[in-house]
C-alpha cells in the first residue's frame, strides 16, 4: 500500500473511531466505514471489480433472468415475499394478470431469450444483488454479448428504488447520465431493429413495493438494451439507464445544521456533536482529495454509497454505507 494511502486511512480510521451515524430518508440508521483499494492487491477499480471484490455479482444462466423479469411481472412485487403489497388487487392501477395480454407476455419472453441465445457471440448472463434472505433478496440481471460484426449489446430491466433522492444531506455535482455517444456498426442497427420489435411488445408493467401504511409504493418496470464498444462500457451504461447505478462528484455531507440528524433526532446536544463530526470529517476530505466520486448502488430497499478518491496513482481510498429501508407501517 502506497504510503500516502496509509496515512489517509488512518485519519479516516480515528475519524470514525466514534462512529459518525448517518440516516437516509426512512432508512434505518447507518454508520460510516472506511473503504480502500489498493491496486497492488486487487488489480484496477472499475466498476465490475467493484461489484466482484464486495460478491455482488455472478455468472447465471440467461433463462433465470427471462425468468426473473417475468415473475417479477406476474406476482407483482420485486421479491418473493407477498405481503409486501397485500391491498394492491384493490388499486385501480393493478393491471389484470389473467387478460389474455398479460398472458401473452410469457411468449414474448420466450422469443427474446431464444433471439439473444442464437444471434449474440460471448453471451453472458449475470445476477446481481446484495446477500440477504433468499426470500427478500432482490435480484438484478443482465444479459450481455456481442452483435457478430457489431456493438456490445446489453439487455436488462428497469431497477425499482424505495429510497429516493437524497440530494439536501449529500451534496453532488457533475452526475453521470450516459456515456458518450458512439457510432453504431450497420449490423447492431439492423439487430437493435429486431430485438426493439420484441421489446416493444412488451409494455411497462405496474409493480408494487412498500404499499400498505400510506406507503403506496410503485415502480414501472421495463426491459431496456443499450449498446457500446465493449462489454464494460455497455454494463455500465445499463446499470446507469436501469437505475441501479449513480455516479456523481461529491462535494459535501449536511450543508444544513438544522438537518433533521442535528436537531430531532437525538435532541440538539446530542446533534451538535453529531454536525462537529462531519464538519471535521468534511474538512479533512477536501484537504486532502481534489475529486471525490460517490457511486451509488440502489438494490430496492438496499443503498450502497461508496465516496472514494485517489490517494496515489492507483489506489483509491474513502468511505461506504449500506443502508436499509425502514418499512414501519
Amino acid at each position: 500500500m502506497h504510503q500516502k494511502t496509509e496515512k489517509i486511512l488512518a485519519t479516516l480510521e480515528v475519524l470514525l473511531e466514534d462512529e459518525i451515524i448517518f440516516r437516509l430518508p426512512y432508512n434505518h440508521t447507518s454508520i460510516w466505514e472506511t473503504f480502500i483499494w489498493c491496486s497492488r492487491e486487487k488489480g484496477e477499480f472499475n466498476l465490475l471489480s467493484l461489484l466482484a471484490n464486495e460478491d455482488w455479482i455472478q455468472l447465471t444462466d440467461t433463462e433465470i433472468a427471462i425468468n426473473n423479469w417475468l415473475e417479477i411481472e406476474e406476482r407483482g412485487t420485486p421479491v418473493k415475499v407477498d405481503h409486501l403489497a397485500e391491498k394492491r388487487f384493490d388499486e385501480e392501477d393493478y393491471q389484470n394478470r389473467e387478460s389474455e395480454e398479460f398472458t401473452n407476455r410469457k411468449n414474448i419472453y420466450e422469443k427474446l431469450s431464444e433471439f439473444l441465445t442464437n444471434n449474440l457471440e460471448n453471451l453472458q448472463t449475470y445476477q446481481l444483488g446484495i446477500p440477504t434472505d433468499p426470500w427478500e433478496q432482490y435480484s438484478y440481471f443482465v444479459v450481455v454479448g456481442k452483435i457478430p460484426g457489431g456493438n456490445w449489446i446489453c439487455v436488462t430491466s428497469t431497477v425499482p428504488r424505495e429510497t429516493k433522492n437524497f440530494e439536501d444531506i449529500i451534496v453532488t455535482e457533475n452526475q453521470v447520465i450516459l456515456p458518450a455517444e458512439i457510432v453504431l456498426k450497420n449490423s447492431t442497427l439492423m439487430f437493435g431493429q429486431k430485438i426493439q420489435a420484441i421489446l416493444e411488445n412488451l409494455a411497462p408493467i405496474t409493480i408494487y413495493g412498500h404499499y400498505d401504511g400510506g406507503y403506496r409504493n410503485t415502480y414501472q418496470h421495463k426491459i431496456i438494451h443499450k449498446v457500446a464498444e465493449t462489454k464494460e462500457e455497455v454494463m455500465e451504461l445499463a446499470f446507469l439507464s436501469s437505475g441501479l447505478l449513480e455516479v456523481s462528484e461529491f462535494k459535501t455531507f449536511y450543508p444544513d445544521p438544522e438537518e433533521y440528524i442535528f436537531t430531532d433526532y437525538g435532541g440538539r446536544e446530542k446533534g451538535s456533536k453529531i454536525y462537529n463530526k462531519y464538519k471535521h470529517l468534511n474538512q479533512f476530505l477536501q484537504a486532502n482529495f481534489a475529486k471525490l466520486i460517490m457511486y451509488k448502488f440502489s438494490f430496492w430497499n438496499y443503498t450502497q454509497i461508496f465516496i472514494l478518491g485517489k490517494s496515489s496513482n492507483d489506489d483509491s481510498v474513502g468511505l461506504r454505507l449500506t443502508s436499509l429501508f425502514d418499512y414501519n407501517p
